[in-house]
C-alpha cells in the first residue's frame, strides 16, 4: 500500500473515526484504524463494536492495499503534522509516514485479525430514503439529557424510537428522569432502541457535512451515510420500559417562569449545591417562586424569581414545595425552546413535567427527598 494526501483531509477523517475507538477493548485488533486503498480513495474503519463508522477521502494511490494501525497512535502523529501533503508506505511489519524532511515509521497491528463483519457493507442502497437530519439530531439532544451514561443497564443507555400512534416519539429515561420529543417526518418505522452515545457521535459527523444523507435500517442496524462519511449503530436488544402511564393524568396547577431568570438563579444554587444536594422550590405566592439550597458544610441560600401561576386560586398555592435533583433540573430546562418555561404539579411526591413553549417535547423529573 502507497498513496500521497492532503494532511487536512487525512486530519479530518482520521480525528473522525478514532474518536469512537476504545483505547481498551475485549479484542486487541479493536484498538485499531483499518486502512483501505480504493483506486483514487483512502477509506478508513474504526469501531467500537456498538457503532461502526466509515470515513473516504481523495488521494493519490500508487499501491492498493490495507493495513491496521493503533488509533491514538495514527491520530496523536496525523493532528500534529504540518500543512501540506504526506506519503504513507507499507514496509512489511511497518507504515512509513514522510513528508518534506519527516520520516516515520508505525508498527502495524495485523489487520487479519479485525473483524470482517464490521468492514462489509451489511444494508442495500436500493432500499436506503434520504432523511432532513436537522430535525433528528436537534431532537436527539433534547431526549439524550435523560439517557443513562454507559455501563449502566444497556436499555436506559438507549434512545427509544416509537411509533405508536402513527408519529415517531423519541424517549429516554435513566428512571430518575424521562424526555420524550416528537418528530414530524422521521422516515424509518423499526429503528428500535439505539445506543445515546454512539447516536450522538453520529450527528457530530453528519451535521458538519453538506448534501444528502440517507438511512437504512436492518434487523440488527441503522445506518446513515452520504459519499464521505457512514455510520452503523447496533440496535439494542431488550423492551424500553413502559413509559406512557409515567406522565400525570391531571395538573394541579402549573408555573410559568422566564427561562433565563430560573436557570440564573439555579446556576447560582448549584455553587453550594454541588451537584448532588436537592434544590427545593416553595410556591410563596401566585407571583413567587422561592429556590432555596442548604449545605451543612458550605452555606446555602434563598432566592426569589418571579412566576405566574396557573390553573388555581392564591388560597390553594401557597407553601407547595418539592425539591430537585438541582443538575437535572437545569438540564431539562436548557434544552427548551423558546423563552418561557412552564412547570406542571400534580402533588408532593408526584414528578414534575417540565415543557417550553412547544408542547412536542416533555421532560418528566422525580421529586427527591431533602436533606
Amino acid at each position: 500500500m502507497k498513496f500521497k494526501i492532503k494532511t487536512e483531509d487525512l486530519k479530518n477523517i482520521v480525528s473522525t473515526v478514532s474518536r469512537i475507538v476504545d483505547p481498551r477493548p475485549a479484542s486487541p485488533s479493536l484498538q485499531g484504524l483499518y486502512f483501505k486503498t480504493t483506486r483514487e480513495n483512502i477509506e478508513i474503519t474504526g469501531s467500537d463494536l456498538d457503532i461502526v463508522i466509515k470515513a473516504k477521502a481523495g488521494a493519490e494511490v500508487e499501491v492498493d492495499g490495507e493495513a491496521l494501525i493503533n488509533a491514538r497512535v495514527l491520530s496523536d502523529m496525523v493532528r500534529k503534522l504540518p500543512r501540506g501533503e504526506v506519503v504513507f508506505s507499507d514496509i512489511g511489519s511497518e507504515l512509513r509516514v514522510e513528508q518534506n524532511k519527516l520520516n516515520f515509521t508505525l508498527r502495524k497491528l495485523d489487520e487479519k485479525t479485525y473483524p470482517e463483519t464490521l468492514l462489509e457493507t451489511n444494508y442495500e442502497n436500493e432500499k436506503s430514503l434520504e432523511i432532513d437530519p436537522n430535525e433528528l439530531f436537534e431532537s436527539l439532544k433534547k431526549v439524550g439529557i435523560a439517557a443513562s451514561p454507559e455501563g449502566g443497564r444497556p436499555i436506559l443507555t438507549g434512545v427509544y424510537f416509537n411509533n405508536e400512534n402513527d408519529k415517531t416519539e423519541l424517549a429516554a429515561t435513566d428512571s430518575y428522569r424521562l424526555a420524550t420529543h416528537d418528530l414530524t417526518n422521521f422516515p424509518i418505522k423499526d429503528a428500535g432502541i439505539l445506543s445515546f452515545r454512539s447516536l450522538n457521535e453520529t450527528a457530530k459527523i453528519f451535521e458538519q457535512t453538506e448534501g444528502t444523507i440517507y438511512i437504512n435500517s436492518t434487523e440488527r442496524e441503522l445506518h446513515f451515510y452520504n459519499d464521505k462519511f457512514s455510520a452503523s449503530i447496533r440496535k439494542l436488544e431488550g423492551s424500553f420500559p413502559e413509559y406512557g402511564n409515567l406522565f400525570p393524568k391531571e395538573t394541579i396547577f402549573s408555573i410559568e417562569v422566564n427561562k433565563s431568570e430560573i436557570l440564573e438563579t439555579l446556576d447560582r444554587a448549584t455553587v453550594v449545591a454541588e451537584g448532588f444536594i436537592p434544590v427545593k422550590l416553595e410556591v410563596a405566592d401566585t407571583e413567587t417562586l422561592k429556590i432555596t439550597t442548604i449545605n451543612k458544610d458550605i452555606g446555602g441560600g434563598t432566592e426569589e424569581v418571579s412566576i405566574k401561576t396557573l390553573g388555581l386560586e392564591v388560597g390553594d398555592v401557597s407553601g407547595f414545595t418539592m425539591s430537585f435533583n438541582p443538575n437535572y433540573l437545569i438540564q431539562g430546562i436548557e434544552v427548551l425552546d423558546g423563552n418561557t418555561v412552564y412547570m406542571r404539579f400534580s402533588g408532593n411526591e408526584k414528578p414534575v413535567v417540565i415543557q417550553g413553549e412547544h408542547e412536542t417535547f416533555r421532560y418528566l423529573l422525580m421529586p427527591v427527598r431533602p436533606s
